[in-house]
């Protein structure tokens, strides 16, 4: 069985429209587990709809938490996941997912632990369609629009610590998966990216599947949003911005030093420029 963990606030706009995706995927075997990070919308409402409707497949997880923002909220869904769940993925509130999500990812996963074992940490994910608050396509793949290359990223854990790969939305991960990615650091600095480095770092496999599997809806309301790749030298301040949050999101488990940290950057600014 597959725990799909969703955490929401104010998502009211788009929430209808992702469940109703989820409870469309080809795959029935799942459970969504919901938790509300303190939303003043009608959000909560709507999760109760659900959950009275589907109680076979929505679960609302309660708690006193309130706002614990998006990584901590992520991090507590999957601490309280169903035990008998073999595989876990996160789901956004305002994202659409195509119908044969789940299946494709559980089906890449199920050839990977027969090579490999199921005591192998294993992360799956996929490439995504970018669109507009209306659905409408800005560019059919998320990894060339942002210049993602998992080729690179997903084969050596210093450059993924760099430039993460592996958006939480299109990811599918196992039970080993989860074991060594619980707990969360508290210099992480979001859930996906920590998983991602943490299951490199303790010789699992990052998978990557060119195929897209869901539309990642762009709006104001984003927390992390796709992000159209171009390198100018007039962007210094927010790349350094950009390169000092990956080197605290990963020190001390990836980056020694800030100079350690460098030698890698710059490692992977020539790898990513020379290699098409």
């Amino acid at each position: 069985m597959t725990s799909i963990l969703m955490s929401t606030y104010n998502g009211e706009r788009y929430l209808r429209e992702q469940i109703d995706s989820i409870l469309a995927q080809t795959d029935r075997e799942w459970q969504l587990l919901v938790r509300d990070d303190g939303s003043k919308d009608s959000t909560p409402a709507i999760l109760a709809e659900y959950a009275a409707a589907h109680s076979d497949k929505v679960r609302i997880l309660a708690d006193e938490h309130k706002n614990l923002g998006s990584k901590a909220s992520f991090e507590y869904l999957l601490q309280h996941a169903p035990a008998e769940a073999d595989y876990f993925m996160f789901a956004d509130q305002d994202d659409v997912w195509l119908p044969e999500k789940l299946a494709l990812t559980k089906a890449k996963m199920q050839v990977l632990e027969a090579l490999n074992g199921t005591h192998k940490p294993i992360v799956v994910h996929t490439d995504l369609r970018v669109v507009d608050e209306d659905l409408k396509e800005m560019h059919p793949s998320f990894w060339r629009y942002s210049n993602i290359r998992p080729d690179i990223l997903d084969r050596e854990v210093h450059y993924l610590a760099i430039c993460n790969a592996v958006t939480g939305c299109a990811m599918l991960f196992n039970r080993a998966a989860k074991q060594v990615s619980l707990p969360f650091a508290d210099y992480a600095y979001m859930h996906d990216q920590w998983i991602g480095i943490k299951v490199m770092a303790e010789g699992g496999i990052i998978c990557p599947m060119p195929e897209p599997t869901l539309l990642y809806r762009q709006h104001r309301k984003n927390v992390v949003g796709a992000v159209s790749y171009h390198f100018t030298l007039g962007e210094w301040s927010h790349k350094w911005m950009l390169a000092k949050r990956a080197y605290t999101a990963a020190h001390p488990l990836i980056w020694k030093s800030p100079l350690h940290f460098l030698w890698w950057k710059t490692k992977y600014f020539f790898k990513l420029h020379s290699e098409r």
